[in-house]
């Protein structure tokens, strides 16, 4: 099995963002930690509009100086040793300021979709080219803040125009919909890859584009309620290390708790629990590729350990790469 442990790399989109440091450095770090002991690597999905945010405000407020060169450092480093970094847009930050003390900011466009041709094509180059300007390496495969991909009909040409080739944002039956953000994956192929051109959920053998799903999985309410209890009960250990709050999700926590839903594999706090029962299941189907999602903000020194676990069990008889290594070398 191919096994793909991916992050995105990013803060909170609520009203309290939390901090560079504790979303997103020290996290990561602890990832860094458990690379180096089994020498392993770690793809990152990073959050370029914020990096090009934080470079438009650093001059004018020193103390976002700091932020931008901890972030620019550690994507360097880790592109350095061998961790893939590839594009991740919120595009949202094209709309949101920095007001002298915290991040103001305005999800009314979320999605790429909410903009014009002209502006995605910008918003795309500008922030593929601060990724290959920090790492000096080629960047290709893409993942949509949110999972908002769809449609696609704006994004086929800009991404083919900036060599953008391989995506990895869809999970099996994943749909949600709200104001802000929507994504409808229930008709996506039951398959660990597959190639498209004009729809991400319409196979197509002889599409320009490569979609390596993320892995999906089944939650019960059970599931849920567990994580909610056990975070009630053990804050140390399973609250998550990023100081921030998630952007609303209108009754998407009534739905986990009240109904079965499909989710992507996750390696986010309690989730990591399911990490190799979900394994075992793509092996069980005789599928090739697993792809795992995570965001440093998310991680809890539980899910870190599991993470751990997960990977001195399987690294003998398994491949943990990256989309570089895989489709690139």
């Amino acid at each position: 099995m191919n096994i793909f442990i991916t992050l995105d790399y990013e803060i909170y989109f609520g009203e309290n963002h939390g901090t560079v440091e504790k979303c997103i450095i020290y996290p990561t770090s602890e990832l860094i930690r458990i690379s180096e002991k089994y020498n392993v690597r770690f793809s990152f999905f990073v959050d370029c509009g914020f990096i090009l945010k934080l470079d438009s405000f650093r001059k004018k407020y020193p103390s976002l100086e700091k932020d931008y060169k901890a972030i620019t450092d550690q994507v360097k480093y880790l592109s350095d040793t061998g961790h893939d970094i590839q594009l991740h847009i919120h595009p949202h930050w094209e709309d949101s300021v920095y007001d002298g003390t915290r991040w103001i900011i305005d999800v009314k466009r979320y999605k790429l979709d909410d903009f014009s041709n002209i502006e995605i094509e910008d918003i795309v180059y500008r922030y593929k080219k601060v990724l290959s300007d920090i790492t000096e390496k080629p960047v290709f495969a893409f993942r949509a803040g949110g999972w908002c991909l769809q449609p696609f009909r704006k994004l086929r040409k800009i991404f083919i125009d900036n060599n953008i080739t391989l995506d990895s944002s869809v999970f099996r039956n994943g749909y949600y919909t709200s104001e802000q953000y929507s994504y409808d994956f229930r008709n996506a192929p039951d398959k660990d890859i597959y190639r498209f051109e004009e729809d991400v959920v319409i196979e197509n053998k002889d599409g320009f584009f490569t979609e390596l799903p993320i892995s999906p999985i089944k939650n019960s309410p059970l599931f849920f309620w567990k994580l909610f209890l056990l975070g009630r009960k053990n804050p140390y250990l399973h609250k998550p290390l990023g100081d921030g709050n998630a952007m609303s999700a209108p009754g998407y926590r009534k739905k986990l708790l009240t109904q079965n839903t499909n989710n992507p594999v996750s390696m986010d706090g309690y989730n990591s629990h399911l990490l190799q029962k979900a394994f075992n299941r793509l092996i069980n189907k005789k599928m090739n590729y697993m792809v795992i999602i995570g965001h440093p903000k998310a991680l809890s020194r539980y899910s870190i350990q599991k993470v751990e676990e997960f990977v001195v069990k399987n690294m003998e008889k398994n491949n943990f790469t990256t989309y570089s290594k895989m489709f690139r070398d």
